[in-house]
C-alpha cells in the first residue's frame, strides 16, 4: 500500500440509508480525497436500544449501493451501548484496522473546514463519564440530559466528541473530519427516525409511501421489496411476549451483570416484566428523569443477548466483513496483512480455524452475543 493511499472510515446505523446518508459518504470521499470509503455499521441492534427497522444485511447493501466501498461490523457489545462505549468500541475497532487515515462523522454545529478543530476544543471542556456521573448527575438528571447541558450540543455532536476522545485515548494518526448534516436531526424532517416513523405509521401503497422520496432510490426499492416479504420493518413490539418471558427468566439477579444497571434498577426492570403487559408498558414503568428510554432499551436487550459490563470495556476482537463492493481487492490484502485483529469474512470458516485457540475466547464471545441477535 502506497503511502498516498487513502480510506476513510465512518461509523454509521442505516436505520434506513437515506439521502443524507449517502451525501455524507460523498462529502467523505471529496475532503479527504480517499480512494476507499469504510461503513462501521451497528448489527441488527442500534444505539437507541430498539432493532433496526431491516436486517444488517439488507442495510449493508443499502450502504454499499449507496457509496461504501466496505461494510464492517460494529459488535452488539457496543452498539448497544451509551455515547462513551459505543464510540469507544467503534474507534477501537477502526484503529485496529491499520489501514485507516479518516475518521468522518456528520455534525450540527461544527461542519466545515475548522468543524474538527472546533469539536475537538469542545470535547476537551465538556466532561464525560465517570466526571459527569459524580458531578452533573447528582441532581437526578440522566447521562444523556447532562451530557448535552454543556453548549447545548446536539446528540450527534456529543457522539463526535466521543469520537475524538477515543481517538486521543488510542494516541491514533487517524485525522478527524466533520460534515455538517442536510437533516434535521435524529427525528427531524428528511432523519432516519422521521422514515422510520412514517413507515410505522400506516399500511401503505408504493404510490402512498412518503419515506421513498427521503431515501435514494435504490434504498428505497430494496426496502420495499423486504417490505412485501414481510421481513421488515422489524418494530420493538414484536418482541412483546418474548422479551417479558426473557426478563421474567433471568431474574434480578440475571440483569445485575448488564451493562448500565445501578442503584436496585435490575429489581425495577424485572418487577415490572413481571406485571406488564407490553415491551412499551415496561419502558414507560422504569423510565424517569435519570434513567431515559433508551437506557432501559439497551439494558432490555443488552440482558437477553449476553452482554456483560465487562464485554463493553473489552477492545475489539475482530474485524467482520458484512459486505464490499467490487474493486475492494487492494484495501482487503491491506487490512488483511495489517489488522491487529483477525479479519472474518465467514464467521463459520473462523470458529472451525480458531476452535481450541485460547487467544480466540473473546471472539467466540462476541460472536455468540451477535448469533442472538
Amino acid at each position: 500500500m502506497s503511502k498516498r493511499w487513502k480510506a476513510a472510515a465512518v461509523i454509521c446505523e442505516y436505520n434506513p440509508f437515506h439521502r443524507g446518508h449517502q451525501y455524507h459518504l460523498e462529502e467523505t470521499r471529496r475532503i479527504s480525497g480517499a480512494e476507499y470509503v469504510i461503513a462501521v455499521m451497528s448489527g441488527n441492534f442500534v444505539q437507541r436500544g430498539e432493532p433496526a427497522i431491516a436486517d444488517k444485511w439488507l442495510r449493508t447493501e443499502m450502504a454499499l449501493r449507496g457509496g461504501a466501498d466496505l461494510v464492517v461490523e460494529l459488535p452488539a457489545a457496543y452498539a448497544l451501548s451509551s455515547a462513551q462505549y459505543f464510540a469507544g468500541g467503534a474507534v477501537d475497532l477502526i484503529c485496529k484496522m491499520s489501514v485507516v487515515t479518516h475518521l468522518s462523522f456528520g455534525s450540527e454545529a461544527f461542519g466545515g473546514e475548522d468543524g474538527a478543530a472546533e469539536l475537538e476544543r469542545f470535547a476537551h471542556r465538556t466532561p464525560h463519564g465517570p466526571e459527569l456521573d459524580r458531578g452533573s448527575l447528582r441532581g437526578g438528571r440522566s447521562y444523556a440530559a447532562a451530557a448535552r447541558r454543556p453548549g447545548a450540543a446536539a446528540p450527534n455532536d456529543v457522539l463526535g466528541a466521543e469520537y475524538i476522545r477515543a481517538l486521543h485515548r488510542q494516541a491514533s494518526a487517524i485525522r478527524p473530519i466533520t460534515i455538517a448534516r442536510k437533516d434535521s436531526g435524529h427525528d427531524g424532517p428528511g432523519s432516519a427516525g422521521q422514515i422510520r416513523s412514517l413507515i410505522g405509521s400506516a399500511p401503505s401503497t408504493a404510490e402512498q409511501a412518503p419515506w421513498k422520496a427521503l431515501m435514494p432510490e435504490t434504498a428505497a426499492n430494496l426496502l420495499e421489496k423486504e417490505m412485501e416479504t414481510g421481513k421488515s420493518p422489524v418494530l420493538s413490539e414484536h418482541f412483546d411476549q418474548s422479551v417479558l418471558a426473557a426478563l421474567r427468566f433471568l431474574g434480578a439477579e440475571g440483569l445485575r451483570s448488564c451493562p448500565f444497571v445501578a442503584e436496585g434498577l435490575e429489581y425495577k426492570i424485572y418487577s415490572a416484566a413481571c406485571s406488564a403487559t407490553s415491551f412499551e408498558t415496561l419502558i414507560r414503568t422504569c423510565t424517569s428523569l435519570r434513567y431515559t428510554a433508551s437506557r432501559i432499551r439497551r439494558i432490555v436487550f443488552a440482558a437477553i443477548l449476553g452482554i456483560t459490563r465487562e464485554m463493553i470495556k473489552m477492545p475489539a476482537p475482530y474485524i467482520r466483513i458484512l459486505g464490499m463492493n467490487r474493486g475492494c481487492g487492494p484495501l482487503m490484502d491491506a487490512l488483511t496483512e495489517r489488522a491487529c485483529v483477525p479479519v472474518i469474512t465467514s464467521k463459520a470458516k473462523f470458529l472451525k480455524s480458531a476452535a481450541d485457540l485460547p487467544e480466540t475466547a473473546p471472539a467466540k464471545l462476541f460472536l455468540r452475543t451477535e448469533n442472538r441477535a
